[in-house]
Parts: structure tokens; sequence; C-alpha cells
């Protein structure tokens, strides 16, 4: 994702995945191994906190832009319309690479879904892009430079999206909605005035009951 300047042809990812994820309007790939992928959950708390983000806020993006079952996917893929979750990451590093294997620039790709086009050069190859270490950190180190300027959490995620201004509040919201479910205090960042009812999202049961032990934790006083 990254994605202050997103092309004008695609929509938020998170829309995307949206469709194929949740409505089911497409087929997706066999369903990848259950390991690992806590690896979007984990790493995203660790830049929370290391930032000093918002608890929740990278975990809630996260979901929206790979939330399958309610986990984050650190191996989701999309190109253009098209999304997919390979089995591993040196899958979906092969696939990244092109039958040429100059890499596909149209590409988004890991937990937060960076641009291939406007963030490869940042990376040294597209096994650290897809790592989510790397991925989570440069993700969340955008978000805190899109926060510094825009002066709020909520122009931040806005920005973050990049899509129109339909789209970027579209966007907002769906990220309000799932962090409402991880932590409601943060979610009061981003304001709900504007989202109206809205179905409460799909949170595996672990990621739900690991974001409210963070949370508490975060208001724990010292």
């Amino acid at each position: 994702m990254m994605v202050s300047a997103r092309r004008g042809y695609r929509m938020a990812l998170g829309v995307v995945w949206g469709f194929i994820l949740g409505l089911g309007l497409l087929p997706l790939m066999s369903k990848p191994a259950l390991a690992g992928l806590n690896d979007c959950h984990t790493n995203t708390s660790a830049v929370e906190r290391q930032l000093h983000i918002p608890n929740g806020l990278l975990l809630a993006i996260s979901l929206v832009e790979t939330g399958m079952d309610g986990v984050p996917q650190p191996n989701a893929l999309s190109f253009g319309f098209r999304s997919v979750v390979a089995h591993s990451r040196q899958e979906a590093v092969l696939r990244l690479r092109g039958g040429n294997g100059q890499g596909k620039s149209d590409a988004f790709v890991g937990c937060m879904q960076l641009s291939v086009h406007h963030h490869k050069a940042e990376f040294n190859s597209f096994d650290r892009m897809m790592d989510p270490q790397s991925n989570i950190l440069y993700a969340g180190r955008y978000l805190v430079r899109l926060h510094s300027q825009s002066g709020s959490w909520s122009r931040a995620v806005a920005r973050y999206q990049g899509g129109s201004k339909h789209q970027a509040q579209a966007y907002v919201c769906r990220v309000w909605n799932h962090l409402a479910e991880l932590d409601w205090n943060s979610s009061k960042i981003l304001g709900s005035r504007r989202c109206g009812e809205m179905t409460p999202p799909e949170i595996a049961p672990k990621t739900r009951r690991a974001a409210v032990r963070r949370a508490q934790v975060a208001s724990a006083p010292e």
C-alpha cells in the first residue's frame, strides 16, 4: 500500500480485500498454512510501541488491507484488482519477480500492502520488502510522518490510503470499525461521525484477545 500516490485506476486495497475476502465475490487461492500468520500481529504491536503509534492502529490497518478469517496475512499480494495470499514468503517473492525476473511494479505487498512502484527502492530485495518486521516498520514510519504533516491520525490514515476523498473517508471508516473492536479508546482518534452504522468486522478470537490484552497494558497507569 503506502500510497501517497496510488494510481487512479486502483481502489483502496482495503475495499478490494473486503470484496474478495469478506463478500466472496472472487475465488480465493487455497488457504495458506496457519504457521506464521501472527507475524503481522506481533510486529504491528512492536512497531506501535516503538514509534508511539496509538495501540491497535497498525493492526487495524493490516486487517483492513489483508485480513482473512480475521487474521492479517504477511504473504498477501495485490496486482491491480487481483489479490492472492501466497503459501510462503518464498512463493510470494517468486510471484513478485515474475517470469522475466525484473519484478512487477504494480504490486502491493505484505502485511501493510506496500507499493512496489513507490517503495521498492527503500528495500534491498523483495524478500526484505515482504518481511513482516521490515514491512510494518516502514509503514509505521510513513504513517508517523503523515501524522506529523497533517496534524491528526484520521487525516494520516486517509492519506495513507491515497485514493479520492470519498475512498479515503470510506477507508478511514473501515479502519475505525476494526480499531473500535480492538481498542475502543484508540478508536476515538479517528472519530466515527461520518461512518454511520457499520457491521462489526470479522476478527479472529486469538487476534481479538491479544489486542484486548495490549489495550489493557496500554491503558494501565505506570
